[in-house]
């Protein structure tokens, strides 16, 4: 198993692993999740020194629409997309009975979905202390329990960030995006890269819902890890650097004044001591290091100081109501129009992580009861406004074919949505890196349709684990170019359906 690939073509062979993975299997088939001992679902520094803030509320900048930069205004876009928004207790076809009646599994929503519930992404903060007076400069990392900044390290780091990542002059500061593998991985194993992926981009899907075109290229997914994972303190077969954006003014780098780093407070991501080390994971991570040269269409910008635009008069409200449906569909239809409404927003929010001119996609379209569309098989194509019909055989008995979890009833669908992306071809050109752009770009289109799904008064649910091959056959996809990467579901859900949320949040609810 240690030999699983050769060298540099480890993200052309997981892709092949994915796609082929319910005729194949992974490499680890027989895998038992122990949830007796489950990782947390964030990371903190318990003796850092942690900088408090305050909730965002009615009159917070980011609410206001605000183009802001600062430590804090950052904080309040990292707890919009990944704080603790309140309890959700909803009757459904995914969770165990514990959670409707122990208060120990009770679940703590959070607006941004993630891969099987684990949200993997850590947040860590490189600020010069420049163009504010919240924070020194120093290295921090964002915890959701808190609300806080909690202080790594002091000094100001930026001019090394920037040496690391090839730009020819600093910002005043970075807000850096990490992955924990374990924290997926005990659940899924082999298939925890692959989730991990997308949960970037889901996470950068809700920030834009806040901040809009303010953010658009602005991940730079083309990271050197080998620089900034000693940095931030992070052992890179266990955490993966994702995503570097830089927030504030550039200035010239003076490198002869920066400071040494001092050793980090401890860091915990777990009750429990011990993780495994996956191979696909070791192998994917192998391959990122090094620091090859940046392709030209993968140059990233600042984030703009430009009001935004792109944003929802009721976002926050939008992104309260997103959820699952898991298995309340009604079997009922909706409107060509909230369709397209959904595919559009999912091409607008993609096309901020990544231009479509480096990361290709299309959705594939299952309408089982949509007003005004003949039921089968069509095409989208990115910001086209229409379908393209395939098909207009029945299409239930291959869709049920292709899903083989309880937790949804895909014939209850109104409209099956695949979203597909040139995956090998960006795998082949740029490795690793590439892989990792197009799960983000996915993930974000799918975070971005099911936020559309809500504030259209729809529901929706994704499945991760879904035969990407069948479906790539079934309309004459070849993989190579363009292939099937999530199962989304939309319909309409059941409104008596029994179900709590509490706002656990400052803002309140419109």
């Amino acid at each position: 198993m240690s030999q699983w690939c050769e060298p540099g073509t480890a993200a052309v062979a997981y892709a092949d692993l994915i796609y082929h993975r319910v005729r194949d299997g992974m490499l680890i088939n027989d895998w038992t999740v122990d949830w007796s001992k489950e990782p947390l679902t964030h990371s903190f520094y318990p003796e850092a020194a942690a900088i408090n803030l305050p909730l965002p509320g009615e009159g917070a900048d980011v609410f206001r629409g605000v183009a802001g930069n600062a430590p804090e205004f950052l904080a309040s876009l990292l707890h919009i997309s990944y704080g603790i928004t309140g309890v959700r207790l909803a009757i459904n076809r995914n969770d165990h009975m514990p959670v409707y009646r122990n208060a120990e599994y009770a679940k703590w929503g959070r607006t941004t979905a993630s891969g099987g519930g684990r949200y993997c992404v850590d947040f860590y903060l490189v600020d010069s202390g420049i163009g504010h007076d919240q924070l020194d400069a120093g290295m921090y990392h964002y915890t959701p329990l808190r609300h806080a900044w909690e202080l790594l390290t002091a000094g100001d780091f930026t001019g090394r960030v920037a040496r690391a990542q090839g730009y020819a002059r600093a910002a005043d500061r970075y807000l850096i995006m990490t992955i924990n593998y374990w924290r997926s991985g005990f659940k899924y194993n082999d298939f925890a890269y692959q989730a991990t992926a997308m949960d970037v981009g889901t996470v950068m899907a809700t920030m834009a819902e806040a901040a809009g075109d303010r953010l658009a290229s602005s991940w730079d997914m083309w990271v050197n890890e080998d620089q900034l994972a000693p940095l931030l303190g992070l052992d890179q077969t266990k955490d993966g650097i994702y995503a570097v954006q830089a927030w504030g003014n550039e200035r010239d780098v003076n490198a002869g004044c920066e400071p040494d780093v001092a050793a980090f407070p401890g860091r915990v991501t777990s009750n429990y001591p011990g993780t495994i080390d996956f191979t696909t994971t070791i192998a994917l991570q192998n391959d990122m290091m090094g620091f090859p040269q940046r392709p030209a269409e993968l140059l990233p910008n600042a984030v703009s100081d430009e009001s935004p635009n792109g944003i929802a008069g009721n976002w926050w409200s939008d992104l309260m109501r997103r959820q699952s449906s898991f298995g309340r569909f009604t079997g009922r239809g909706f409107g060509k129009e909230d369709l397209l409404g959904l595919l559009s927003r999912a091409d607008r929010v993609s096309a901020l992580v990544a231009p479509p001119s480096s990361v290709v996609w299309e959705y594939l379209v299952y309408v089982a009861r949509v007003d005004d569309v003949e039921p089968g098989l069509y095409r989208y194509r990115p910001f086209s406004g229409d379908l393209e019909l395939v098909s207009t055989e029945d299409q239930s008995e291959f869709l049920a074919s292709t899903y083989f979890l309880k937790n949804y009833d895909g014939k209850k669908a109104a409209a099956t949505v695949i979203p597909c992306a040139n995956v090998y071809e960006c795998a082949r050109k740029w490795g690793v890196r590439g892989y990792r752009l197009v799960n983000a770009v996915i993930g974000a289109a799918c975070q971005a349709l099911s936020v559309e799904a809500a504030r259209r008064g729809l529901g929706s649910g994704t499945a991760l684990g879904f035969d990407a091959e069948a479906h790539a056959d079934h309309a004459g996809l070849d993989k190579e170019s363009m292939t099937p990467m999530l199962m989304i579901m939309t319909g309409v859900d059941d409104p008596l359906s029994g179900q709590f949320h509490s706002n656990a949040t400052a803002r309140r609810l419109v």
